[in-house]
């Protein structure tokens, strides 16, 4: 299926001894989303570099508790000098200073939960050392067109390709995933006071109704998948042309929690329509080809799966 790169999460023993139940070492669930022994990262990286395949590793929750950043700086001194991990996700500030004190020998990605939304912000975090930026959900296509233009000669970008959207700002957000169900996703149960009349009422409850189906598409349209097999939910193909031509240097599949099924079936989405870009095909082409293989024009004439608007 042809992933040009890899990247998985970690959560070590230690971390669930001093800092973990409900203190993440990252934005996944240490259940199910991560790496649990050394051994297993260790085989990973391995095999990926048998396959010429970079590893990148998170450690990219928002912010850390005391005493932690001194564990997860050793930590990643040892997976960098015992398993030659290629680059550390990173969003907390603190944590991203200390590497660059440190020195530390391999490439820092900045995390879209780092929340880099202009070109200043750009060169802010390449003054703490970060060589890629991983852009927000939540920018429009104009903002990244501005962005990427701008400063592609100076750092590497990286933006969404296929799954989950946010309902929230993943950077200013301060909910948490660790409920069964993300805060964001839970059908709060609210009572409105109406004070004026019946239509009133009636505007509240399909406002209500719009939004359990804007979170509906967020999470993957249910978690739901076409009659093909591909998987449904938010995406970008529709733009990798644009991403081409403006110097985009990669795009992420999220959910390393999934399935393996659901894994390999959004690699195969979005492998074929990187292969069509890389044909050099026009803009245009690109956007109807990943239409096509998406077999929902409904949902995508909808507008609520578009990251980017």
């Amino acid at each position: 299926y042809g992933a040009d790169e890899l990247y998985c999460g970690v959560s070590t023993p230690e971390w669930e001894e001093h800092f973990g139940g409900q203190w993440w070492i990252n934005r996944r669930s240490p259940f199910g989303a991560n790496i649990i022994t050394w051994q297993s990262l260790s085989k990973i990286v391995e095999l990926a570099h048998a396959n010429d395949v970079p590893v990148s590793v998170t450690l990219n929750n928002s912010y850390y508790p005391a005493g932690s950043k001194k564990y997860l700086l050793r930590l990643a001194k040892k997976m960098v000098s015992e398993l030659n991990i290629d680059a550390l996700i990173v969003s907390d500030i603190a944590f991203l200073i200390l590497l660059r004190e440190e020195d530390i020998q391999t490439k820092i990605h900045l995390s879209s939960v780092g929340g880099c939304f202009n070109s200043c912000a750009v060169d802010f975090f390449a003054s703490l050392g970060v060589q890629r930026i991983i852009l927000p959900r939540q920018l429009r296509i104009s903002e990244i067109e501005s962005i990427v233009t701008k400063k592609s000669d100076e750092v590497e970008f990286e933006v969404f390709a296929l799954n989950d959207g946010c309902f929230y700002e993943e950077g200013f957000c301060q909910t948490t995933h660790a409920f069964d169900t993300p805060f964001c996703l839970i059908n709060w149960q609210i009572e409105f006071c109406n004070h004026s009349d019946v239509i009133e009422g009636m505007v509240v409850d399909e406002q209500l109704k719009e939004l359990q189906e804007y979170l509906w598409y967020l999470n993957n349209c249910g978690c739901t998948f076409q009659k093909n097999g591909l998987p449904n939910g938010p995406c970008s193909l529709c733009l990798f042309g644009f991403f081409r031509d403006w110097g985009v240097k990669a795009v992420k599949i999220v959910g390393r929690e999934a399935s393996f099924y659901r894994k390999m079936r959004s690699l195969q989405l979005v492998k074929a329509v990187i292969d069509r870009t890389r044909e050099g095909a026009a803009t245009d082409e690109i956007r109807e080809f990943a239409r096509s293989l998406r077999e929902t024009p409904e949902y995508c004439e909808k507008g609520y799966m578009c990251y980017f608007k």
